[in-house]
């Protein structure tokens, strides 16, 4: 219905989406194509043109940001230039252009791409200014390296308080770590925080595949089935977030925002009151995300959940409103892995077609949800797969986290 005759970014976009979730590429390019010529306003199909081009000529959806409208399509271009084109020096560019013209006003806003400018720059230059500055805005966003250097910034200042604060965060995100380990006890901060380091529940045998960064143009079904060549007998586990990555249904902050409604409920869905560690992101992000968890799962089931929120605040329950919501819209996270740092990721759309269609060969596959703080989920798995085994071998994140790069971990018995 969308697809027929879309009137809105909106609706041309879950249409041009649904078509591809058919394997209609080219029905969905046709559709991007005509929405383009007549609406070049809109944002959301511009950047899912930008996405199919990317899977079959890198320089068009450069072509299609060139010259950019504003500051998040500079963000967008300098994104398509060092990460797909491998043009890095252009891509920085356009970053450099982009952090030129940042509001500093309003820079904690999500729809503000202030924190974003700052992660590339500071990636690319290593400058302790731009770093500090990051940091003023969002430590919840920093990588374990990041953690590190500007614990030893504040240390350098003899502010050690704030140096252990900003490790002990680190801590919760990532137990365990070695790098913040070795940071830890150089700066002499004695016994580690205590957050409890989950350990595997089962003596299987883990496998991380090193992918790479994988994004909207890589091949998922080519990776997995070398994979399985290699490791017949093992389950294939996949991150939910790369594979809705992989499929290309991003959410991107800068093409949307959220409704009135959505501003609104933020507050009551529980990120405005998440842990101290979040204490930047989760009440930034609340909006925003209730916006996708309305377009994902519906008006009324997301008002369903926010009733449910409440009663579930009455009988001191937690969990109420994403199991009114969906396993779909409760996947919805913010990632750190540039450049999807700038998006929304839901799980994956028909999360049972997208398995089936992976296991063609053979594979035994599970999409999961893993991370160091609450341990493993089982989202879909081919028939067969024992989830109960999978899940507790996986309780203590084999694949790490962020930069690691090994979002496909092969699980095999001992």
């Amino acid at each position: 219905m969308f697809a027929a005759a879309p009137r809105s970014d909106y609706a041309a976009w879950w249409g041009a989406v649904g078509l591809m979730q058919s394997g209609k590429d080219e029905e969905a390019l046709g559709l991007l194509t005509r929405v383009r010529a007549v609406h070049p306003e809109w944002k959301r199909t511009k950047r899912l043109l930008a996405t199919l081009y990317l899977r079959r000529d890198p320089e068009k959806a450069v072509q299609l940001y060139s010259p950019p409208m504003g500051i998040w399509e500079e963000v967008f271009l300098g994104d398509l230039l060092y990460f797909f084109l491998h043009r890095e020096n252009e891509g920085a560019q356009w970053w450099r252009t982009a952090y030129a013209r940042v509001d500093w006003k309003s820079a904690r806003e999500l729809d503000n791409p202030a924190r974003l400018l700052l992660k590339r720059l500071c990636r690319i230059t290593s400058d302790p200014v731009l770093l500090e500055r990051f940091a003023e805005l969002d430590t919840d966003n920093f990588r374990q390296q990041d953690i590190v250097a500007y614990a030893g910034i504040l240390a350098s200042r003899g502010e050690l308080d704030k140096a252990r604060e900003m490790l002990d965060r680190g801590f919760y995100l990532y137990r365990g770590d070695p790098v913040l380990t070795a940071c830890w006890e150089r700066l002499g901060f004695g016994q580690l925080p205590p957050y409890k380091v989950k350990a595997s529940g089962t003596a299987s045998v883990r496998h991380n595949v090193c992918t790479g960064l994988l994004t909207e143009a890589s091949d998922l079904s080519s990776i997995v089935d070398r994979v399985h060549q290699e490791h017949p007998t093992g389950v294939v586990t996949i991150a939910s977030s790369v594979m809705t990555m992989c499929e290309g249904t991003l959410m991107w902050v800068g093409t949307f925002k959220p409704s009135r409604l959505a501003r609104f409920l933020g507050p009551y869905t529980g990120h405005g009151g998440g842990t101290f560690i979040h204490w930047y992101t989760y009440p930034m992000e609340a909006a925003w995300k209730v916006q996708a968890y309305i377009e994902l799962a519906g008006t009324f089931r997301v008002l369903l959940g926010a009733g449910a929120t409440v009663l579930g605040k009455l009988f001191h329950r937690k969990g109420w409103f994403y199991a009114v919501v969906g396993p779909m819209a409760k996947a919805v996270d913010s990632d750190k892995v540039m450049p999807y740092d700038a998006c929304l990721v839901p799980g994956p759309l028909d999360v049972e077609t997208s398995v089936a269609t992976l296991a063609r060969k053979g594979a035994r596959i599970s999409v999961v949800d893993v991370n160091d703080v609450f341990g493993a989920e089982i989202v879909a798995s081919t028939e067969g797969v024992d989830e109960d085994w999978l899940r507790r071998s996986l309780e203590d994140n084999p694949a790490g986290n962020d930069d690691s790069m090994t979002p496909i971990v092969v699980v095999m018995p001992e």
